[in-house]
């Protein structure tokens, strides 16, 4: 065999042993519940909102995303990206397909020791050439967006869809003054709640310290629960039908801002609750609504800048 045959026989052996496949694992940490990250993974009209190869269409013009469900999972079809995901038990198989390349992966997703720790495993299998060249930093993974998940799950902003924070009570003197009325008249009769107490703490010589506070709460046939407040800065007797109410200053708020339409604000309420439920903690009270720009609103299509609190003790 002459040395040119040799040399070339040595190049093709060196070029298929590149081409070995190689299998490799790396579990993930994800701090959030099972069931909600399995819920994530299930459901092909979630996947817009974590992968970022998907999520800026998806917020953009979600209808350019087509879902097509299976018996053994679905198909998600957006522009030049082609997902094909197959399920079985805890393991969700992915084939994604671009224009420029294939990557093919798989989660294994279990519950971690917590109630709020989920743990993924990725495996992927590549060529050895391949490997070596991103065996030694974080790249490996990166084309199976387990990252995307994880940082989805683990950001209120992105998950719940608003930050949620944990505050102290500021606003532990207030004077309050509540109505049930007829819901067609709620945002005319807090008006009127609002002047009133206005008067009173005049008349009181208080002064007010933070923006104002109402509570609408839907009741049945068709009335609402009307309640104003204001904080002001010292306590005062009750005098009907104005009353105080004193917060106590050691205890906690859970908040998150919204500004949008009035009858909106509903979607904000939920992903606090969602938030709540999570986590198994209680709601021990109703939750507070902060008119940030000391206005109330005069109609459901009203826009409103708003702090939503709610209290733990």
């Amino acid at each position: 065999m002459t040395k040119k045959a040799v040399l070339l026989l040595l190049l093709l052996i060196v070029l298929a042993v590149c081409f070995i496949p190689v299998t490799r694992q790396k579990t993930f940490l994800v701090k959030a519940s099972f069931f909600n990250v399995y819920q994530q993974l299930a459901k092909p009209r979630n996947w817009g909102q974590w992968r970022s190869d998907l999520r800026s269409l998806w917020l953009s013009d979600s209808a350019k995303i087509s879902n097509t469900m299976r018996p053994d999972g679905f198909k998600i079809n957006a522009g030049d990206l082609n997902l094909n995901v197959q399920i079985q038990g805890y393991v969700f198989a992915i084939a994604a397909h671009d224009k420029n390349d294939k990557h093919n992966y798989a989660y294994t997703v279990l519950p971690g020791k917590f109630s709020n720790a989920t743990l993924i495993t990725v495996t992927k299998t590549i060529g050895l050439f391949n490997y070596m060249l991103t065996r030694y930093n974080n790249s490996l993974f990166s084309d199976t967006h387990v990252n995307d998940l994880k940082n989805f799950m683990e950001n209120d902003d992105l998950y719940y869809g608003y930050k949620i924070i944990k505050k102290r009570v500021t606003d532990t003197n207030i004077i309050v003054l509540r109505k049930l009325v007829l819901s067609k008249d709620k945002f005319a009769e807090a008006a009127k709640s609002l002047t009133a107490l206005k008067q009173y703490f005049s008349v009181r010589h208080l002064t007010q310290t933070q923006p104002l506070i109402a509570q609408f709460f839907d009741k049945h046939n068709d009335s609402t629960q009307v309640n104003i407040g204001l904080p002001v800065d010292k306590k005062v007797p009750a005098k009907n039908p104005v009353t105080f109410m004193e917060m106590p200053s050691t205890g906690y708020f859970y908040t998150v801002r919204f500004r949008g339409k009035f009858k909106d604000r509903l979607k904000a309420y939920a992903a606090v609750h969602r938030y709540f439920n999570d986590r198994l903690m209680p709601i021990p009270i109703l939750p507070l609504e902060t008119y940030l720009d000391n206005k109330l609103p005069i109609s459901d299509s009203d826009t409103v800048n708003i702090q939503i609190n709610f209290p733990t003790f």
